[in-house]
């Protein structure tokens, strides 16, 4: 008669993974006269692989930490409900051979494996505390970008305008001109080849490019405007002041991207929004609400809340 199978552990685990932070996962072990099985369950707070990325790195863990002998381990996963997989949990059999592969398993095929019903994982709130005082949680730094009213004439020049309807004109006069050498200064070559590209823009080149083809100035000045009334604001407050600002849909649309995709300046080139500087610099405009720094307001937690099944 098969001996049943015996809970050898039920807690959480911290799997080492090379460089990267240590991956933490909830282990469910069982020893029986025909080998182990594990279930390893993804949980809120892991800082590290998924249970699904790091799985041989977790196999090989729960085999040499609790000594087994090799290639007698079954080995499941589940991701919880509540995790990036969705609201209901999901559960495979993964085997080993050449790589890893997955076959989709249910709750009822395990514990009819092990002959009893799977203890339950404790709820969200012990979970994540648990799982914290091993060093877990995932937060991301909270970021604002800073708008100053820049003068247009100090925006740099363009150095890959990939969308422009004139790019060819660009990679001809950049063809044009040696390389940088093998210490670098890329940048600077690429910011001068925009400098004598700008100087090609003739009025129908202008009138012949979407990017232009918008009141800018009028865009620039309102811009200005609404930093300069509200001060130092999240971008969805100046996105939504710029949406009720009395211009035609289509220069509100730019003014609103202004905000919601800021151009951005930094190390004298774009970073972002190199199109849109240009049609400013044509615009007549003064000045243009730019981004040109970050703001860290702090962090936010980005982990999942478990729902239970894992």
């Amino acid at each position: 008669m098969r001996m049943p199978f015996r809970l050898l552990h039920h807690d959480l685990i911290s799997v080492p993974l090379g460089h990267r932070r240590p991956g933490i996962f909830w282990l469910r072990l069982y020893h029986g006269d025909t080998g182990h099985i594990a279930v390893v369950s993804e949980v809120p707070g892991n800082p590290s692989l998924s249970v699904t990325n790091g799985i041989s790195q977790i196999a090989y863990y729960i085999e040499t930490e609790f000594q087994l002998e090799a290639g007698r381990l079954v080995l499941y996963e589940i991701w919880p409900s509540g995790s990036p997989t969705g609201d209901q949990p999901t559960i495979h059999r993964v085997q080993f051979g050449q790589g890893p592969a997955w076959q989709d398993a249910t709750r009822d095929d395990i514990e009819a494996l092990i002959g009893a019903a799977l203890p339950e994982l404790p709820d969200h709130a012990e979970l994540y505390q648990r799982v914290l005082s091993l060093g877990g949680g995932v937060t991301t730094e909270i970021i604002r970008p800073l708008f100053e009213a820049l003068p247009v004439d100090q925006l740099p020049p363009p150095h890959n305008p990939s969308r422009c309807t004139h790019i060819d004109r660009f990679r001809q006069i950049a063809d044009q001109h040696d390389t940088p050498d093998a210490q670098g200064r890329w940048l600077e070559h690429d910011l001068e080849i925009g400098r004598m590209f700008l100087k090609t823009l003739t009025p129908d080149d202008l009138h012949d490019c979407p990017f232009h083809n918008a009141d800018w100035r009028a865009i620039a000045d309102a811009s200005v405007r609404i930093i300069e009334t509200l001060g130092r604001r999240d971008t969805d407050e100046y996105a939504s002041a710029a949406s009720d600002v009395r211009l035609r849909r289509s220069d509100r649309e730019w003014l609103v991207s202004l905000f919601s995709d800021p151009i951005f300046i930094g190390g004298g080139a774009y970073t972002n929004g190199q199109h849109r500087g240009c049609a400013l610099r044509f615009s007549g405009a003064k000045r243009a609400a730019i981004a040109t720094d970050d703001e860290i307001l702090g962090e936010e937690c980005t982990d999942w809340t478990y729902r239970g099944g894992g």
